[in-house]
């Protein structure tokens, strides 16, 4: 499932059925080993609260939970996949590598740290700096 396939509703918000929450958690997870991220961080880019034990849950087939705040995270997250897949066609590592890297065009921070400290402007300004056919708005 891409970042592609998330619908929006009239008002804005995200509306994603139950089986399609399950898909996207699988991508991000999946994201998430790729990249090397950590559990704190992982509970971090997704704005989780609580144990990190959810993880083992997420990991294993419970959907993410169904707050907008979480579901725009994992669309940017995919969308960031998704743009790192372009932008590195012949290895994922590339893209690990590029989150951790100084960044002339994010005011020399590396990704990952954006996109952990700033929440959800954060997200957006990686993808938008990775996808140009983000950031229309």
């Amino acid at each position: 499932m891409t970042s592609a396939t998330i619908e929006t509703n009239e008002s804005g918000d995200l509306e994603i059925s139950y089986e399609q929450r399950v898909a996207l958690t699988e991508r991000v997870m999946e994201l998430f080993s790729d990249w090397s991220i950590g559990k704190k961080e992982q509970m971090k880019l997704l704005g989780l609260q609580g144990k990190e034990r959810m993880l083992t849950q997420l990991k294993y087939g419970t959907p993410v939970p169904d707050e907008q705040s979480v579901l725009q995270r994992v669309r940017h997250l995919i969308g960031i996949g998704d743009a790192l897949c372009h932008n590195f066609p012949r290895t994922q590592a590339g893209g690990a590598v590029w989150l951790r890297h100084t960044n002339k065009y994010l005011s020399k921070r590396p990704p990952l740290t954006i996109m952990l400290e700033d929440g959800i402007p954060g997200l957006k300004q990686v993808w938008v700096n990775l996808d140009c056919t983000q950031g229309w708005d």
